[in-house]
């Protein structure tokens, strides 16, 4: 199910206004007008959100304020003024906009997987839109990476190699690809939904003055208008929102890692280069790196496992559990599970997969006593094969796998032990 689209340039022209108002001290672009205000209290009474309070002449709190408009409908006497005009002229589509752009990540001086993910999007989205494909790429010593993101389908790199980036600091890398936008004027920015880039793509479309939609799960172009569908679920993922920005470039979405294919590594592909010099950035003064710490992990990755096993509700005990992973551990397979299993502490949240954990593409993937409400099915739509054990024939599991069983999983977990090739 499509709901309506959501126009992504009035979410950015209201964060502007906030943006302005909290770090420049300039004058809320909700204003009220006390000379000829009658204090009524309609305005408070059309306020969704709460935020006007009455004194003498109300008072409008600007961090709860969303610039919806309601009040400025509802007063009866005019005096409540909003000034979006200039703003959004400012926000104008510039006719010079052209490229479809991917923000590359690196991990530990490697490209990540979602980085040549989106390339391969990007390379489908361009066969409709007639734009080149282009990635962005900062740090030290990773001018190496260059030539491998042509491999994987950038007909342009925009290189920036230096030592001041060898530390993450997102402030830093913001405002990096934001003078590169700046100067290039990119018609769509993808970034990956992960750790660094979430926090990332959400500054830099702060700095652009761009809407930005986040953990899409498709993107597709319009063919009548050429803009850019970003598709994620909504509403605690009960429906599908389509999202487009059509009065602010670039258009941005983060995308969630393990869903999008990427096209194969291609030696021979060849492209264009450009290095950016920035002998003249300065980078943040507010911020210094004191300490980096690297971690060690348990060294398993979703994203790479050809074969995921997925708990849920209906799994009961933490010794079913251990016998899960026993005949995982024959299988070479990985024991993740639902947010229900992660919240009954029978795995660790690093483990989920749904909306709010990781998506996944596996060859197979078998989900033992999951529901397959559309939060979880949403995240496992990129596996090959699907396997579903579940005691209820009437489970939403059923409808996505390709093969199941009504059983509960203590049924037949001791065939499943005897079992170790799929």
């Amino acid at each position: 199910e499509i709901m309506p689209s959501l126009v992504g340039s009035e979410m950015c022209i209201r964060d502007r206004l906030i943006i302005d108002f909290m770090s420049k001290n300039t004058p809320f672009a909700l204003q009220v007008q006390k000379e000829i205000c009658t204090s009524c209290g309609v305005c408070a009474e059309a306020c969704t959100y709460n935020a006007i309070n009455f004194s003498d002449f109300p008072e409008i709190d600007p961090y709860a304020c969303r610039l919806c408009g309601n009040c400025v409908q509802a007063c009866p006497s005019g005096a409540l003024l909003m000034n979006t005009s200039k703003k959004q002229k400012d926000l104008s589509v510039a006719s010079d906009t052209n490229g479809i752009w991917v923000l590359a990540e690196t991990e530990n001086n490697e490209l990540s997987s979602v980085t040549k993910e989106l390339l391969g999007k990007a390379n489908e989205l361009s066969s409709k839109l007639g734009q080149t494909v282009e990635a962005i790429l900062i740090g030290s010593q990773v001018t190496s990476l260059a030539s491998e993101l042509i491999a994987y389908g950038a007909k342009r790199v925009h290189l920036v190699d230096d030592n001041m980036f060898a530390s993450f600091i997102e402030e830093d890398y913001a405002q990096v690809v934001v003078e590169v936008c700046h100067k290039y004027h990119p018609d769509i920015l993808l970034v990956g939904a992960t750790p660094s880039g979430r926090g990332l793509s959400a500054r830099i479309a702060a700095l652009l003055q761009t809407g930005l939609t986040a953990d899409c799960t498709e993107l597709e172009i319009d063919t009548k208008s050429k803009l850019l569908h970003q598709i994620r679920p909504a509403f605690g993922g009960n429906l599908m929102a389509t999202i487009v920005t059509p009065d602010c470039r670039p258009q941005m979405a983060s995308v969630r890692p393990g869903i999008m294919s990427p096209l194969q590594y291609n030696p021979s592909f060849t492209g264009e280069i450009v290095r950016h010099d920035l002998s003249t950035f300065k980078k943040d003064g507010r911020i210094r790196v004191l300490q980096e710490i690297i971690q060690a992990t348990s060294g398993e990755s979703l994203g790479n496992s050809k074969i995921i096993i997925g708990i849920g509700r209906g799994v009961k005990n933490t010794e079913t559990v251990d016998k899960i992973r026993c005949w995982a551990k024959k299988l070479g397979a990985l024991v993740a599970g639902s947010r229900a299993a992660v919240e009954a502490g029978l795995i660790d949240a690093r483990m989920q997969v749904g909306q709010t954990g990781h998506t996944i593409s596996p060859d197979l993937y078998i989900a033992i006593g999951i529901s397959g409400q559309i939060q979880h099915t949403a995240a496992i739509t990129g596996a090959k094969k699907i396997i579903a054990i579940n005691p209820d024939r009437t489970a939403p599991i059923f409808n996505v796998a390709d093969y199941g069983f009504v059983s509960p999983i203590e049924d037949i977990l001791p065939q499943l032990m005897a079992t170790e090739t799929i």
